[in-house]
This record gives C-alpha cells, structure tokens and sequence, in this order.
C-alpha cells in the first residue's frame, strides 16, 4: 500500500506565518508605548508682553523643579542656540507658556516666542521628564529636534525622533495649544 501525502494549501501555509507576525508586531508595540500615549494637559496659558531677544532654542535655561504625578522633574540643561528662521526677524512679538503636558513619564512645559508678524521663531522647553537616567537621555537627545523642527515648520508638525514617541506627544500636544491659544 502506498500513502500519498497531500500538501497543505497555499492558505494553510501562510496563515500561521501571518498570525504570528500580527501577534509580534501587536506585543512589541505594547511593549514600546504600555499607556497608549496618553496625554493630558493641565494649567492655563499666559502671555507675556514682547521680547527682545534673538531666537534661541533652549532646555531649561533656569535650574526649575516641579512634581509631576508623584515623580520629582527637575530642569538643569544649559541653552543650546538654533538659528532663527529665515526672514523671521527677531524674537520681538508675544512670549506665550504653554499648559503642562502630562504624559506617562512625567510633565512637559513649553514656553514660545513669536515675531511681530506671529511667526514662530523660538522654543524653550521649561520643565521635561529627567528623573531617571534614560529619560534625561532620552529628551535631552530629543527636544532640541524637536524645538529646530518647530521652529523651521512654524507649527506643531514635526516628525517624531525614534525612542521618544511619548516625548513627542507631549510636545506637540503643548505647542499646539499654545498655537491655538495665540493669536495669528
């Protein structure tokens, strides 16, 4: 007697491979974003009369500490200068804080500046997550793309640094309510 064996079909062979790549692809983006990249704003926005400074993009110019979701987030990065976009002028117009983006790693603070004609020209991150050692990293890598970026898009698309998803989030969520809260 001889057995023949028959082949699996086509449909047979795949399916596996492809409920075993969407289950992969489902855990390790749990694994890269648990929270679901929440993000909460809290505080008002405040406008400040005009500046007279040029445009700069800097973290925390001033040493500032604030408790965010029972983690202590404290600023200490010295400025890092960007160049100001091109037929901007200067830093002349309205300085306008943003409200605290609260994300799963802490609190994000966003101070801009605009010129005369409302063109964005400068961002100071005024309070990020630095409580732990890949956080610091993490954004201090991070948010000055993300402050050259705004400035040069003059807006709250900018694309997303790789490893700092939630950061970006947070940061775009806080200049897009500044933007909305400021006059143009």
């Amino acid at each position: 007697m001889v057995v023949v064996s028959k082949k699996p079909t086509l449909g047979r062979q795949i399916f596996p491979a492809v409920a075993l790549t969407v289950a992969g692809v489902g855990f390790i983006s749990q694994l890269d974003n648990p929270g679901g990249g929440v993000v909460a704003l809290e505080g008002a926005i405040g406008t400040v009369v005009p500046s007279t400074s040029e445009a700069t993009s800097t973290l925390a110019p001033n040493p500032a500490t604030s408790v965010v979701a029972s983690a202590e987030v404290s600023t200490t990065l010295a400025p890092s200068p960007v160049s100001p976009v091109e037929g901007s002028g200067v830093c002349d117009g309205d300085v306008v804080t943003g409200p605290t983006a609260v994300f799963k790693w802490g609190g994000l603070q966003l101070q801009a500046k605009f010129t005369k004609k409302n063109i964005l020209c400068d961002v100071t991150v005024l309070n990020y997550p630095n409580d732990k050692d890949k956080s610091a990293s993490i954004n201090q890598s991070a948010l000055p793309v993300y402050n050259q970026e705004a400035i040069e898009a003059g807006s709250a698309q900018i694309a997303v640094v790789s490893g700092a998803t939630d950061s970006w989030r947070a940061y775009t969520a806080g200049l897009q309510a500044i933007l909305d809260a400021h006059p143009a």
